[in-house]
């Protein structure tokens, strides 16, 4: 880690909501905010967020801040961490709030199959979601690769690097090459992130069940489930579902019914 200290100040705040939590905000030698950690409570379970600021720090900066402050919320709430790959995966998916994403791609599941692994159905373009077996968001200088992770029974969003996610050279069977997919798209200004710690079935304290990504105009929405079919999707499966209308997610049907969540944006 980076000797982030000597470059930021970092100051830890309680309440930082309506709903109560706990969050860092660092700010430049000049007072200027630089980037913000926050875990929310109040719901269900816990929305860690994080959210950049007018001084921006270098990444190796931006990645140790975060680090530190993850792995400080979540032993404040008493959620253990003891391998360290929580507070690595959730890091890793609140530092996209530094990323100005110029595309996606990705492959993407078809909505059913045949035995045989043939395609039946794909989501149409506009539909409310989509299965991906994995996503890559691009950037001008980096890009972030999303999958899933398995605990135990349940499956949850990994962001941690695999070093193996490539677009096939051939499509075949119920997966499909995707580029240029029509996800958020320029700055990404905030980034929250769903900490299950209600779902029974894993080892961990919580899963990284939900993440959703702000941008100027446009927000996406990921979650962690599967298609079964055209009308069937089950949470905490084995696919990346990509959502371009967050707010469609609590009227759509889930298996199990979904918990909504009330999103922190705008009480930073």
């Amino acid at each position: 880690m980076t000797d982030w200290r000597s470059r930021w100040d970092a100051a830890v705040a309680s309440d930082v909501s309506a709903s109560g939590g706990l969050g860092w905000e660092f700010t430049s030698r000049a007072g200027e905010p630089a980037w913000t950690v926050f875990r929310v409570d109040g719901g269900p379970y816990p929305i860690f967020s994080a959210a950049r600021g007018q001084s921006f720090p270098p990444p190796d900066d931006l990645a140790a801040m975060t680090h530190e402050a993850v792995a400080d919320l979540l032993a404040a709430a008493g959620l253990a961490d003891q391998h360290g790959w929580i507070t690595q995966n959730i890091s890793a998916a609140l530092l996209l709030a530094s990323m100005s994403i110029a595309s996606w791609e990705g492959v993407e599941w078809a909505l059913e199959s045949a035995p045989n692994d043939f395609p039946i159905a794909w989501a149409e373009p506009d539909a409310a979601r989509t299965p991906y077996d994995w996503l890559r968001a691009i950037g001008a200088e980096a890009s972030t690769e999303i999958s899933v992770y398995q605990d135990d029974v349940l499956f949850g969003l990994r962001f941690v690097p695999t070093g193996e996610l490539r677009l096939p050279e051939f499509d075949s069977g119920a997966r499909r090459s995707r580029r240029e997919i029509p996800l958020v798209r320029g700055p990404i200004n905030q980034v929250e992130v769903v900490y299950d710690t209600v779902v029974e079935g894993g080892r961990e304290a919580g899963l990284v069940s939900e993440v959703l990504l702000h941008g100027n105009h446009a927000s996406t929405l990921l979650i962690a489930a599967e298609a079964y079919s055209r009308n069937e999707w089950h949470l905490f499966d084995e696919s990346v579902v990509a959502l371009t209308e967050p707010t469609t997610a609590d009227a759509l049907a889930w298996t199990p019914e979904r918990r909504p969540w009330r999103g922190t944006e705008g009480r930073r």
